[in-house]
Parts: structure tokens; sequence; C-alpha cells
């Protein structure tokens, strides 16, 4: 099966679709407003984007005609989104948690990736988390790649290929300091508010 190659903007989109659809299902599926709310998130995500309505309505329509998403009209004023994520890729559970963590916060290490991605059902033991990282690199077209450990690096890094081939020179999230963990599961807290509250406005 060929994978498409996505925009960064297209692969956001996805992966925040993906993750809203597990963490806040009771706003799923979303509007693009919402969409355009969980992309541009200031905590949980490397880069940090900020999306127009238009340039998230250009990605879904993109998406959608490459099968990782569709569009809902029915029962709403406002046209709702769903992401096809782990059907079209045909990934488990594991590996799409993994693949999203990937899209949405840039390339990590293993110990990174294994303690972000339970939210979102991720691997929860060292073996599981070498499981689905081999079914995503194994692949005729490998959907993730271990990067070259950088100087003052103690693990690689993995990142993933949807948007191509990763710059291997790409300058890691910083990692958070233990004080600020509060203040970033906060900042999660109330921009997830903030999604509520635009996906209501708009017609949830």
């Amino acid at each position: 099966m060929d994978t498409p190659e996505l925009s960064p903007a297209e692969a956001r989109v996805l992966a925040s679709l993906f993750e809203k659809s597990i963490t806040t299902p009771n706003y799923y599926p979303m509007t693009v407003n919402a969409i355009m709310a969980a992309s541009n998130q200031k905590s949980s995500r490397f880069p940090v984007m900020s999306l127009s309505e238009g340039e998230v309505g250009k990605a879904l329509n993109t998406l959608a005609e490459l099968r990782f998403c569709s569009r809902e009209d029915l029962g709403s004023r406002v046209p709702k989104w769903r992401q096809n994520f782990k059907h079209r890729l045909l990934l488990k559970d594991h590996s799409a948690a993994l693949l999203a963590m990937l899209m949405l916060r840039g390339a990590q290490t293993r110990s990174e990736l294994r303690s972000r991605a339970e939210t979102l059902r991720g691997p929860t033991t060292s073996e599981q988390l070498d499981e689905a990282v081999e079914f995503l690199a194994d692949r005729s077209q490998p959907l993730i790649v271990t990067l070259p450990r950088q100087p003052g690096q103690k693990e690689a890094r993995l990142a993933h290929t949807l948007c191509g081939e990763p710059d291997v020179t790409e300058v890691a999230a910083p990692a958070p300091a233990r004080s600020s963990t509060s203040r970033d599961e906060l900042l999660a807290r109330i921009e997830s508010l903030e999604a509520r509250v635009q996906a209501l406005e708009s017609g949830d």
C-alpha cells in the first residue's frame, strides 16, 4: 500500500483529530474551529503552529481526498469531521498512538514516546513499545525512522516519515522541568476547555 506524503499542516490536523477522538470523545466528531484549536495548542505540540481556519479546512479537504478523514453534515448546523487514521494506514492501537505522538510533538526518544503515548492507548511495557516501533519501521514504506544521535544526546530519537524524510538535525522539543509539569497539565486542560467552548459555539 502506497502511503501518501502529507504536509506538516495535514499531519498536525490528522494527529489532532486522532488525539481528541480518544481524549475527548464527547466532543467528537469535531468542527473546523475545534480542530484548529487542537492543532494550535501551545502545550503538547512541537513545533507550535498557528494554522488559520482556511488552512485547517484545506488540510481537511486534502485528507478527505486521501481517505484519512471524512466529513459529516447530518444532524448538525456545522459540518463535523471524523478521522480514519488507523484503518487508512492499517495500524493497531499501540502503533497508531506512537505515530500520532510523533506527528504532534516531533522527534522523540523511546522513553519519551512511551510515557506520552499512554494517553492515546499506547504501549505500557518495553516489550509492547519495541513491538510497535518494529511494526512501524519494518514496513515496505517505513512510517518511522531512527535519527542519528546528535552530540549531547543520550538517546537516539525516532521520527515519522509521513511528511517525507525527516531532518536529521531537527531540534528536539525541550524536556519540561519537573516543576513545570503541573503548569503544562493546567495549560492542556485550559486549551481542551477552550476547544470544547468553540465546538459548542459552532453548533456541537
